[in-house]
């Protein structure tokens, strides 16, 4: 009788293991697309991805602040030198992915998360000295523009950690 109730407690816990009602079996099969989703499943990933919007509106007001002193950079044209002030504004961002961790090795559950954001470079006007530049506002165009894609960390629960993203890819 007593080995019995551990193989008992065993059944019971793989039996109540599964989700929305599935087995366990179920459950794995559904995560990996081998099986339909049964009516209001939703998947870590998809947690991600619904959360994706909220860290893209962050991210953005924050690289944007982080960015607002911008650069200041020279022209030369002979013996005229010219100084001015660059900043990338980051004007839009789309959700691109959310999938499992895959670094099974370092045992870290999770989810990542792809953002692409769009930007656009911004200048001041030109000026004879480089803290002139400095204190000017980069507000013309220069028609440069461009995306980058950044990767964000999530937990096992599809909650984002709230750290800075990792660059992923620049266009």
């Amino acid at each position: 009788m007593k080995q019995a109730i551990p193989v008992l407690i065993g059944c019971v816990l793989v039996g109540c293991a599964g989700q929305n009602g599935q087995t366990p079996m179920e459950t794995v099969m559904t995560d990996f697309g081998l099986k339909e989703k049964p009516e209001g499943y939703v998947s870590g990933s998809d947690k991600v991805y619904e959360n994706l919007n909220s860290v893209g509106e962050t991210e953005m007001k924050r690289m944007n602040a982080e960015g607002r002193l911008g650069e200041v950079k020279v022209e030369e044209d002979g013996l005229l030198v010219k100084y001015y002030k660059e900043v990338k504004e980051y004007t839009s961002y789309y959700p691109l992915d959310a999938k499992a961790n895959s670094k099974a090795a370092d045992r870290e559950r999770g989810y990542v998360g792809y953002l692409e954001y769009r930007y656009r470079i911004l200048q001041s006007p030109m000026k004879p000295t480089r803290t002139e530049a400095q204190a000017e506002s980069a507000t013309v165009p220069n028609g440069e523009e461009g995306r980058e894609t950044y990767r964000y960390k999530f937990n096992s629960g599809g909650t984002w950690d709230g750290g800075k993203g990792e660059i992923a890819r620049n266009q």
